[in-house]
C-alpha cells in the first residue's frame, strides 16, 4: 500500500500488533473493530475510553521508542500534523514498518479509515462505516440553516489564531452551515490581530475547551470586543476539543453538535 508520505509499505499479512501514536489513528482502528490488534497508545489517545488499559508509549511529540519496541508491533501508524519527522526517523532506523497518515480534509479522514480497513483486513466494514459517516454528512447538508451565521473558529488567543479555508475544521464549519469568517485569510491556522476579529464581526465565536477559558475571561481580555455581534448576542461557545480538533471519524459528530449550536441561537 502507498501511504500519505507516497511510501511504499509492504504488508506480509494483517498486522496482528499495531502501535498507533496518532488519537484520530486510534480512534478510527477502534471505529473499524479493530481494536484486537492495538498492543500501545500514547498518552493523548483516550477514545474510546477502554483504550485506556492499553500501554502508553509516551505522548505525540516525544514516544519513547525502547517502549515501542519491548511491545514487537509489526506496524506503526502515526500522522503528519500530530508526530514528528524526528519519531518518524528513529523509528525507520530501528526497521519498525511505518505507515503515515495526513487526514486533512473529510474526504481525507474517509480515505484513512479505508486505508486501515485494507490494512487490518476490514475492507467490507470500513466500506460500510464509510456509508454510514457520507449519510450522515448528506443530511447534515439537507438541513443546513439559511441564511449562513458568519462564524470564528478560535484556536489560541495568545496570539490570537484561527481556522482558515484549507483545514478540516473549515469543512466542519460550512457542512453544518455557517461561513468561516476566516476562510479567505492565506495559510492553515492565520494569526490575527484583535482589529482584524472587530472587522469580520462574525456572530457565532467558537473555541475548543482545552483553552480552559470562560467567557468572562475573554470579554475581559479583549474589551473591545463587546461590540461583535457574537460577543453582544451571548454567542461564544466552547466545544469539546477532542471531537473538534481530531481528524477522525468523529469529525461528522463535530459538525452535526455545531448544526444545532446555529439552530438555537438563531431560535
Amino acid at each position: 500500500m502507498t501511504d500519505d508520505l507516497g511510501r511504499e509499505v509492504r504488508f506480509p499479512g494483517v498486522p496482528l500488533r499495531i502501535v498507533s501514536l496518532a488519537p484520530s489513528l486510534t480512534e478510527s482502528l477502534y471505529f473499524l473493530n479493530a481494536d484486537s490488534l492495538v498492543v500501545g497508545v500514547t498518552t493523548h489517545c483516550d477514545h474510546p475510553s477502554r483504550v485506556s488499559s492499553l500501554p502508553v508509549v509516551g505522548d505525540l511529540l516525544t514516544p519513547d521508542v525502547e517502549r515501542i519496541l519491548a511491545l514487537q508491533p509489526d506496524l506503526v501508524v502515526m500522522s503528519v500534523e500530530g508526530n514528528t519527522h524526528a519519531t518518524f526517523e528513529k523509528l525507520i532506523r530501528v526497521g519498525l514498518r511505518i505507515f503515515v497518515a495526513n487526514p486533512r480534509s473529510i474526504d481525507g479522514i474517509c480515505k484513512t479509515v479505508r486505508d486501515l480497513g485494507a490494512i487490518t483486513g476490514r475492507d467490507s466494514t470500513a466500506a460500510q462505516r464509510i456509508d454510514s459517516l457520507r449519510a450522515l454528512e448528506r443530511r447534515l447538508r439537507s438541513q443546513r440553516p439559511a441564511p449562513p451565521s458568519s462564524l470564528l473558529m478560535l484556536i489560541s488567543t495568545q496570539p490570537i489564531m484561527a481556522a482558515g479555508g484549507s483545514t478540516f475544521l473549515n469543512e466542519i464549519i460550512e457542512l453544518a452551515g455557517a461561513h468561516n469568517a476566516a476562510a479567505g485569510i492565506p495559510g492553515n491556522y492565520p494569526t490575527l490581530n484583535r482589529e482584524a476579529v472587530l472587522r469580520m464581526n462574525p456572530s457565532m465565536l467558537l473555541f475548543p475547551d482545552d483553552m480552559h477559558m470562560e467567557i468572562g475571561d475573554l470579554e475581559a481580555r479583549f474589551p473591545e470586543w463587546k461590540g461583535i455581534d457574537a460577543v453582544r448576542r451571548g454567542r461564544l461557545h466552547a466545544v469539546d476539543a477532542d471531537i473538534f480538533l481530531r481528524p477522525g471519524p468523529r469529525v461528522f459528530q463535530a459538525a452535526e453538535r455545531l448544526q444545532a449550536l446555529l439552530r438555537a441561537d438563531a431560535q
